[in-house]
């Protein structure tokens, strides 16, 4: 019949399929969830920002206990007075430099976020990587690229790029800087 061939069905080419044509094997999810793991390790808060509260009460507290101190070395005479005064605001004055000057750095811990991107967008990916996305993305019709960033307040520290296509998703690289950690291949 003539019209038989306007009703068939075509075969769905899966992202799987594509990888397969080009030859590649993606970054196993293994290999992503542990880099992901190390680096959110390497990358946690900092000391001061993990004891906030705890740190907060003790200079808190530490500034009448300085007055105390000051007025106590002056043996409770009637300028002793003056002494805690003092005391406690050159420790306020100490405190205040410490946390001023960022010498106690209250750093946050870094966070993972994933947005969708462009080909266009893909001048900080590493060459080799960014060229396997151009390559699959192009024979994958329909597909998605999503960029995994590391980030700390605003600050981006380790990406890795995936893409996805009808509900399949594979990692294509990581890098840190410019030196690749993982790519497909």
């Amino acid at each position: 019949m003539p019209f038989d061939a306007l009703v068939a069905v075509t075969r769905q080419y899966a992202l799987s399929d594509a990888l397969e044509d080009l030859r590649l094997k993606p970054v196993s999810w293994e290999a992503l969830a542990e880099h992901k793991a190390a680096q959110q390790r390497r990358y946690g808060p900092s000391f001061w920002y993990r004891h906030q509260a705890a740190v907060s009460i003790m200079l808190v507290v530490a500034s009448p206990v300085a007055g105390v101190i000051a007025g106590a070395s002056g043996g409770f005479t009637a300028h002793s007075g003056v002494l805690a005064i003092t005391g406690s605001f050159m420790w306020m004055c100490m405190v205040a430099l410490i946390t001023g000057t960022g010498l106690v750095r209250l750093r946050a811990g870094s966070h993972w976020e994933e947005r969708e991107v462009a080909t266009g967008f893909l001048a900080d990916v590493p060459q080799p990587i960014a060229t396997i996305a151009r390559r699959l993305y192009d024979d994958a019709p329909g597909a998605r690229l999503i960029l995994g960033e590391l980030k700390r307040q605003e600050t981006v520290l380790d990406p890795y790029l995936l893409i996805e296509r009808d509900g399949e998703c594979v990692c294509l690289g990581i890098w840190e800087n410019d030196k690749v950690v993982a790519c497909a291949g």
